[in-house]
Protein backbone atom coordinates (compact mmCIF):
# COMPACT_ATOMS: atom_id res chain seq x y z
CA UNK A 1 0.00 0.00 0.00
CA UNK A 2 0.96 3.61 -0.70
CA UNK A 3 -0.07 7.14 0.68
CA UNK A 4 0.65 8.98 -2.86
CA UNK A 5 0.75 13.38 -2.50
CA UNK A 6 -2.36 14.51 -5.24
CA UNK A 7 -1.85 18.04 -4.56
CA UNK A 8 0.07 20.73 -2.91
CA UNK A 9 -2.20 21.71 -0.71
CA UNK A 10 -2.11 18.63 1.22
CA UNK A 11 -4.55 15.64 -0.81
CA UNK A 12 -3.69 12.33 -0.86
CA UNK A 13 -4.86 9.12 -2.58
CA UNK A 14 -4.44 5.98 -0.59
CA UNK A 15 -3.22 3.27 -3.10
CA UNK A 16 -2.96 -0.95 -3.08
CA UNK A 17 -1.32 -2.16 -5.52
CA UNK A 18 -1.67 1.17 -7.72
CA UNK A 19 -5.42 0.84 -7.39
CA UNK A 20 -6.81 3.94 -5.66
CA UNK A 21 -8.97 2.94 -2.54
CA UNK A 22 -9.88 6.63 -1.97
CA UNK A 23 -8.58 10.27 -1.72
CA UNK A 24 -8.38 12.62 0.93
CA UNK A 25 -9.50 15.58 -0.11
CA UNK A 26 -8.63 19.29 1.86
CA UNK A 27 -11.36 22.22 1.65
CA UNK A 28 -8.81 24.77 0.06
CA UNK A 29 -5.16 25.93 0.45
CA UNK A 30 -5.49 27.28 4.33
CA UNK A 31 -8.01 24.83 5.44
CA UNK A 32 -6.74 22.18 7.42
CA UNK A 33 -10.41 20.61 7.12
CA UNK A 34 -10.22 17.30 4.93
CA UNK A 35 -12.83 14.73 3.79
CA UNK A 36 -13.06 11.65 1.81
CA UNK A 37 -15.51 8.56 1.55
CA UNK A 38 -13.73 5.04 2.56
CA UNK A 39 -15.91 2.02 1.86
CA UNK A 40 -19.04 3.78 1.97
CA UNK A 41 -18.26 5.79 5.17
CA UNK A 42 -17.99 9.75 5.19
CA UNK A 43 -15.27 11.00 7.15
CA UNK A 44 -14.36 13.94 7.82
CA UNK A 45 -11.56 15.37 9.48
CA UNK A 46 -11.48 18.95 11.17
CA UNK A 47 -9.77 21.24 13.66
CA UNK A 48 -11.49 21.78 17.50
CA UNK A 49 -9.80 25.50 17.24
CA UNK A 50 -7.95 27.77 14.93
CA UNK A 51 -4.64 26.94 16.44
CA UNK A 52 -4.83 23.55 15.12
CA UNK A 53 -3.20 21.76 18.48
CA UNK A 54 -6.08 19.33 18.12
CA UNK A 55 -8.02 17.98 15.10
CA UNK A 56 -11.81 16.09 15.54
CA UNK A 57 -12.25 12.87 13.29
CA UNK A 58 -16.13 12.43 12.29
CA UNK A 59 -17.05 9.42 10.46
CA UNK A 60 -20.93 9.11 9.28
CA UNK A 61 -21.08 12.94 11.21
CA UNK A 62 -20.26 10.65 14.68
CA UNK A 63 -17.55 11.93 16.40
CA UNK A 64 -15.29 8.71 16.79
CA UNK A 65 -11.82 10.35 17.38
CA UNK A 66 -9.28 13.10 17.36
CA UNK A 67 -5.74 13.58 17.14
CA UNK A 68 -3.38 15.97 18.97
CA UNK A 69 0.11 16.82 19.09
CA UNK A 70 2.67 15.87 22.61
CA UNK A 71 5.53 17.39 23.71
CA UNK A 72 7.54 14.71 22.53
CA UNK A 73 6.77 15.67 18.91
CA UNK A 74 4.44 12.67 18.28
CA UNK A 75 1.01 12.58 17.05
CA UNK A 76 -0.99 10.59 19.14
CA UNK A 77 -4.48 9.16 17.22
CA UNK A 78 -7.73 8.83 19.86
CA UNK A 79 -10.16 6.43 18.48
CA UNK A 80 -13.44 5.23 19.85
CA UNK A 81 -14.35 1.65 19.57
CA UNK A 82 -17.54 0.57 18.85
CA UNK A 83 -18.43 -0.53 22.33
CA UNK A 84 -17.67 3.03 23.77
CA UNK A 85 -13.48 2.14 24.67
CA UNK A 86 -11.10 4.29 23.63
CA UNK A 87 -8.40 3.06 21.69
CA UNK A 88 -4.69 5.47 21.24
CA UNK A 89 -2.40 4.90 18.35
CA UNK A 90 1.27 6.83 18.17
CA UNK A 91 2.87 8.21 14.80
CA UNK A 92 6.57 8.61 15.50
CA UNK A 93 9.06 10.42 13.23
CA UNK A 94 11.87 8.11 14.01
CA UNK A 95 14.58 9.27 11.35
CA UNK A 96 16.54 12.75 10.89
CA UNK A 97 17.52 13.05 7.64
CA UNK A 98 14.42 11.03 5.39
CA UNK A 99 10.80 11.12 7.16
CA UNK A 100 9.99 7.35 8.72
CA UNK A 101 6.77 7.21 10.55
CA UNK A 102 6.25 4.13 12.58
CA UNK A 103 2.89 3.84 14.03
CA UNK A 104 2.64 1.76 17.52
CA UNK A 105 -0.58 0.98 19.51
CA UNK A 106 -1.12 1.30 23.40
CA UNK A 107 1.06 -1.77 23.58
CA UNK A 108 3.99 -0.07 22.61
CA UNK A 109 3.78 -2.45 19.25
CA UNK A 110 5.06 -1.83 16.01
CA UNK A 111 1.72 -1.89 13.76
CA UNK A 112 3.02 0.24 10.54
CA UNK A 113 5.56 2.46 9.20
CA UNK A 114 4.96 4.86 6.70
CA UNK A 115 8.30 5.47 4.73
CA UNK A 116 8.69 8.60 2.54
CA UNK A 117 9.71 8.53 -0.85
CA UNK A 118 11.73 11.67 -1.80
CA UNK A 119 10.07 12.99 -4.45
CA UNK A 120 11.45 16.94 -4.49
CA UNK A 121 8.54 17.84 -7.51
CA UNK A 122 6.18 17.80 -5.31
CA UNK A 123 5.39 19.70 -2.11
CA UNK A 124 3.76 17.17 -0.05
CA UNK A 125 5.72 13.64 0.79
CA UNK A 126 4.67 10.32 -0.57
CA UNK A 127 4.90 7.20 2.09
CA UNK A 128 5.55 3.39 1.44
CA UNK A 129 3.70 1.63 3.95
CA UNK A 130 5.65 -1.35 5.73
CA UNK A 131 3.37 -3.43 7.94
CA UNK A 132 4.85 -4.59 11.08
CA UNK A 133 3.05 -6.49 13.90
CA UNK A 134 -0.69 -4.89 12.15
CA UNK A 135 -3.58 -6.04 15.23
CA UNK A 136 -6.47 -3.80 15.38
CA UNK A 137 -10.21 -3.64 15.70
CA UNK A 138 -9.72 -0.88 12.55
CA UNK A 139 -9.57 -1.52 8.96
CA UNK A 140 -6.10 -0.94 8.21
CA UNK A 141 -7.10 1.60 5.02
CA UNK A 142 -9.24 3.85 8.15
CA UNK A 143 -6.22 4.23 9.84
CA UNK A 144 -3.84 4.82 6.87
CA UNK A 145 -5.94 8.21 6.30
CA UNK A 146 -5.52 8.89 9.43
CA UNK A 147 -1.92 8.46 9.60
CA UNK A 148 -1.39 10.84 6.51
CA UNK A 149 -3.69 13.40 7.66
CA UNK A 150 -1.30 13.25 10.81
CA UNK A 151 1.83 13.16 9.17
CA UNK A 152 0.60 16.58 7.23
CA UNK A 153 -0.66 17.89 10.38
CA UNK A 154 3.48 16.94 12.26
CA UNK A 155 5.28 18.97 8.59
CA UNK A 156 2.68 21.76 9.39
CA UNK A 157 3.67 22.34 13.15
CA UNK A 158 7.40 21.11 12.83
CA UNK A 159 7.50 23.77 9.85
CA UNK A 160 5.86 26.69 11.96
CA UNK A 161 8.48 26.43 14.94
Amino acid sequence: MKIVSSSGKGNFKLTDRNKEICELVYNNWFSDKAKTVLNGNNIEIKPKNIWTSKVDIYKNNTNIGDITFNLKGQMIIRLEKSNGTECNYVLKNMAKWKLKFEVYNESETLQFSLISVNNWSKLNYDYDIEMADFNSEFEIEELLVYCGYASNLYLAIISAV
